[in-house]
């Protein structure tokens, strides 16, 4: 395979990108100069060098460390746990100092066009997590207000029922503030403020 399409297969791999925007990004590439190319690659490569991925709550961040240091804080409430899709949802959680509590990244959202998907996902490493730590009170589930989104939420709340029941487990929903069909990489502070502070 010659370079173009080569990079363009890598580019359609990102979560999003089409064959068109894909081809774009190359041949924007192509007017780099040769030190922008490099800086580039370099920081791609870096990516397995200096980022790690938290083996606790999964979440991107720098170092090499195994525990991120949300996961290690005694300053976040160990009793709230709230379930999230991606990074992009954490870090507009964080940026908008909404929760307190801890974080557990599933990695995509289940999809009835996409089974395959299910095995991806970390839900067994959320029900072990879960059923290990006796101080986590309450789950919160905050999924985006898609068809996936609401069967992922209906999904780990069938697989967390036996737990729930077992210790008196609180399993809540975000509340209304999200409309029907929105992302919550791209909410504001206000309606992600509403939809936490409404959650049930």
């Amino acid at each position: 395979m010659s370079i173009i399409p080569e990079l363009i297969a890598f580019f359609q791999k990102l979560p999003g990108i089409g064959p068109r925007q894909a081809r774009r990004f190359v041949y924007s590439l192509v007017d780099e100069s040769s030190k922008a190319l490099e800086d580039f690659s370099k920081a791609i490569l870096n990516l397995s060098k200096e980022i790690s991925r938290c083996a606790e709550c999964f979440r991107i961040f720098e170092g090499k460390n195994q525990i991120c240091d949300i996961c290690k804080s005694i300053s976040r409430d160990a009793a709230l746990l709230l379930i999230c899709e991606k990074d992009a949802d954490f870090e507009n959680l964080e940026k908008n100092k909404i929760f307190i509590g801890k974080y557990h990244i599933l990695g995509g959202l289940l999809s009835p066009l996409k089974p395959e998907l299910q095995e991806k996902l970390r839900l067994k490493e959320l029900f072990r997590r879960i059923e290990a730590n006796e101080k986590i009170k309450e789950v919160v589930l905050a999924l985006s207000a898609t068809t996936e989104g609401d069967m992922t939420l209906r999904y780990i709340e069938k697989i967390l029922e036996p737990v729930s029941k077992k210790r008196g487990l609180k399993v809540t929903r975000l509340g209304r503030g999200l409309s029907t069909g929105s992302e919550l990489e791209y909410s504001d502070r206000d309606t992600l403020k509403n939809a936490f502070d409404n959650r049930k």
